[in-house]
């Protein structure tokens, strides 16, 4: 009899989080565990990779309940549909993602009586850092959500940093397990993206259109960047809550001809293969998942300096690190990078290597299964 595994996601947006929770319940050994993805409803504009998720032969159990938002009375009927689901599978290891679905779903698997319970940190909510009521009683949650827990994972030390800061969960539950990626699927060469027009340089950034991922400060930047290359374009892959205010703030900084904003796409990789030049202007990220395609694509990257970013980028060495926020340096950077195409090429074979060598998918699937390994067995659970 096989371990059964319940992963819980808030939601299956296209966002680096859910494609990490596929990824991992794809690539945990299937001789060993039995894995059901728990997904809720996606907001509006985010797109969802449920069929994808099918496609690929992922079982996933749909709870519309389970939502980012927050409403009492819709939390606490989540909460009971979990509590049914792992009360009727009987789960050996209930393992959360992002904050809605870890505290729902470690409160349920605790009520419940699973013997492992691992939630992982993809990054630090800064909702968290506040101190008004709500931030407050997130916060009180999530330090419930850390006592309930068998062992936190993080992609990184700064996420750990962050929570240890803020009193969540005791030094000996975490452990990092950083982000991994299918490195020969971005490795090959796939068709160009349809309907690129060509510039000097081409630019391009993916995520969700969302305040954390910096994206105003990228079209601050962009005027700076025009009047110096008058043929560059931005190609802005992904969707969201602020995409109408963002198409705004282009029009107002006079982009409209120098931005494109693509939508989410089911296969990113044409597109990062046919940039010249690869912009992640975070302002919070946990690790950045898509900076780390991108540098396996070959392409040369700039980024914030900020969160778990300069655990992946060493500046001027895999790619060009710049201060979250500031968009005259931002453009600074891309328009020196721009203008030199053998530093461009000499910072992508390095950026690639170092990608290659130290955030393979299969280290990081490897690395959850020890976790789940040690647990089960301090549990006296062997199937």
């Amino acid at each position: 009899m096989k371990i059964r595994v319940l992963q819980i996601v808030t939601r299956l947006a296209i966002r680096g989080v859910p494609r990490h929770v596929l990824n991992l319940a794809a690539g945990l050994d299937k001789q060993r565990y039995e894995t059901l993805v728990l997904a809720g409803r996606s907001d509006p504009g985010e797109g969802s990779m449920l069929e994808n998720a099918k496609s690929q032969g992922i079982s996933i159990a749909e709870e519309p309940l389970l939502q980012r938002r927050v409403d009492p009375l819709v939390d606490a009927r989540a909460f009971a549909a979990i509590y049914k689901l792992i009360r009727s599978r009987n789960f050996h290891v209930v393992h959360t993602h992002i904050s809605k679905a870890g505290f729902l779903g470690r409160l349920a698997a605790r009520c419940a009586g699973v013997p492992v319970i691992v939630h992982t940190y993809h990054g630090w909510v800064q909702e968290l850092n506040t101190r008004n009521v709500a931030g407050r009683i997130f916060l009180r949650c999530e330090k419930l959500g850390a006592r309930i827990s068998d062992a936190l994972i993080a992609v990184g030390d700064n996420v750990i940093g962050n929570a240890q800061e803020n009193g969540v969960g005791k030094p000996s539950q975490y452990s990092v397990v950083p982000n991994g990626i299918d490195l020969e699927s971005f490795a090959a060469k796939v068709p160009s993206a349809v309907g690129l027009v060509e510039g000097a340089p081409v630019i391009g950034t993916v995520g969700s259109l969302t305040p954390e991922k910096g994206f105003s400060v990228l079209l601050d930047a962009m005027p700076s960047v025009v009047e110096r290359f008058p043929q560059a374009t931005l190609y802005i892959i992904g969707d969201g809550p602020l995409r109408s205010a963002l198409e705004q703030q282009g029009r107002e900084r006079a982009l409209a001809g120098a931005v494109r904003f693509v939508g989410g796409v089911d296969d990113i990789r044409p597109w990062l293969q046919s940039f010249d030049l690869f912009v992640q202007p975070s302002l919070h990220e946990g690790q950045g998942i898509a900076l780390m395609e991108a540098m396996a694509s070959g392409r040369p990257v700039i980024a914030s300096r900020v969160g778990g970013i300069p655990e992946v980028v060493i500046d001027n060495e895999t790619g060009i690190l710049v201060p979250p926020g500031d968009p005259e340096a931002l453009a600074a950077s891309i328009c020196a990078l721009g203008a030199d195409e053998r530093r461009r090429r000499q910072l992508a074979a390095i950026g690639r290597a170092r990608v290659r060598s130290q955030y393979p998918l299969e280290r990081m699937i490897r690395g959850v299964e020890e976790i789940y390994e040690t647990l089960l067995a301090d549990k006296r659970i062997s199937q």
